[in-house]
């Protein structure tokens, strides 16, 4: 453990560089003690590489969470049960009515698509992307 209050304050502020969470005012005081410290210049340096390395990757594992959490919410799981109840009961009664079954399936059918793509559309940051 680190006793020296100055060394606690710059090594809080290069994990907070790492994570990206470094303030202006932050990166000012680190770079204030960066100036006398050439080792401090390099593991800023380092650090700084880190983040850049590490931020794309930790911002997709981020959106995966939220797509995740978002698709186990109760909106969600009503949207696709009854969306599944619509196409399981459709295609039952596509036998005994050959014109209400198919519009049951079409529509639940609807209601599942629609709910994915709101769900995965609006949580994905990658959805603007051109390949």
């Amino acid at each position: 453990m680190v006793d020296d209050p100055e060394a606690r304050r710059v090594s809080e502020l290069l994990d907070r560089l790492t994570r990206g969470e470094l303030s202006e005012a932050e990166a000012e005081e680190l770079e204030l003690y960066a100036q006398a410290d050439p080792q401090l210049r390099a593991a800023i340096e380092a650090r700084t590489s880190q983040a850049a390395l590490g931020g794309g990757w930790l911002a997709r594992v981020e959106a995966d969470h939220r797509i995740a959490h978002a698709e186990r919410s109760p909106r969600v799981l009503l949207e696709r049960g009854i969306g599944g109840l619509l196409v399981a009961v459709g295609v039952v009664a596509w036998a005994a009515t050959p014109l209400l079954g198919p519009g049951m399936v079409v529509v639940g059918l609807g209601v599942l698509l629609l709910s994915w793509i709101r769900v995965n559309h609006r949580q994905d940051p990658y959805k603007d992307i051109q390949r």
